[in-house]
C-alpha cells in the first residue's frame, strides 16, 4: 500500500485528492492520508490536516509514505519553487499522480513529484523533470522537453519539440509551435498561441501571442 501526503491544500490539493480517489477506484493499493500545510485548516475534502508542512520531516521512509506537492496558492512558479526546495524533502520521497485515463508513451520518461490528469497524452521521446503539473486533456507532442516546476493548464498543447524551461506556464487552450520554447517562470495565457520564443519571466497573451508584461521576482 503506498500512502500519500499532501503538502497543500485547497485548490490544487483537493484537484490531487480526487486523481487518487480515481486512482483507487481501479484497485491499484494507496491511500491518501491527508494534508500539511501552514494553513489553520483542521480538515480538506475528507482527509485530515496533518501538520504544518516541515512536519514531513516526521514521517520515516521505511512507512511507505511518499509526498505530492499542490502549494500552488503561491502567485509564481518561481515562489513554488523555492518553497518545495527550502523543504529539502529527498527526490525519493516523492511520487507521481497519474490519472488512470493519461496515455504516457513507454518511451518518454517521467521525473518525481508531478501531477498528471485525466485524458492527458505525453508521445514518445518527451522528458519530463520534477515537481509539474498537467491539467485534464493536456497534450504533450513527440521529442518535447518540459524541465522543472511547470504548469500545463486543461487542453494546452505542445506541439513537437518544443520546450518549456524550469517554471514555465501555459494557460487552459494555450499551444506552443513546433520547436518552440517557454523561458524560465515565463506565462503563456489562456488561448494563447507561441509562434515564437518566450523570453524568461515574460508574460504573452494572443493569437499569436504578444508581451504583455512581465513576472516580477
Amino acid at each position: 500500500m503506498k500512502k500519500i501526503i499532501i503538502l497543500g491544500g485547497q485548490g490544487d490539493g483537493v484537484v490531487i485528492a480526487s486523481l487518487i480517489n480515481d486512482i483507487k477506484k481501479i484497485g491499484q493499493k494507496i491511500e491518501l492520508l491527508g494534508f500539511l500545510n501552514d494553513s489553520e485548516d483542521s480538515r480538506i475534502l475528507d482527509f485530515p490536516v496533518l501538520g504544518c508542512l516541515d512536519d514531513w520531516k516526521n514521517y520515516k521512509e521505511d512507512e511507505n509514505i511518499y509526498f505530492i506537492t499542490a502549494l500552488l496558492k503561491t502567485k509564481y512558479s518561481y515562489q513554488r519553487s523555492k518553497l518545495i526546495n527550502d523543504l529539502k524533502i529527498p527526490l525519493d520521497r516523492y511520487c507521481n499522480i497519474v490519472h488512470p485515463t493519461a496515455t504516457i508513451s513507454d518511451y518518454s520518461k517521467v521525473g518525481v513529484g508531478n501531477v498528471i490528469g485525466p485524458n492527458v497524452n505525453i508521445m514518445p521521446n518527451v522528458t519530463i523533470g520534477n515537481h509539474c503539473s498537467f491539467r485534464a486533456s493536456a497534450s504533450i507532442g513527440h521529442d518535447c522537453k518540459i524541465n522543472n516546476f511547470c504548469y500545463m493548464g486543461p487542453n494546452s498543447t505542445m506541439a513537437g519539440k518544443s520546450v518549456l524551461m524550469d517554471g514555465a506556464h501555459m494557460g487552459p487552450n494555450a499551444s506552443l509551435l513546433d520547436g518552440k520554447v517557454v523561458g524560465q517562470h515565463a506565462i503563456l495565457g489562456m488561448g494563447s498561441v507561441a509562434t515564437k520564443d518566450i523570453e524568461d519571466f515574460k508574460v504573452h497573451f494572443g493569437v499569436p501571442s504578444k508581451k504583455i508584461g512581465m513576472v516580477f521576482k
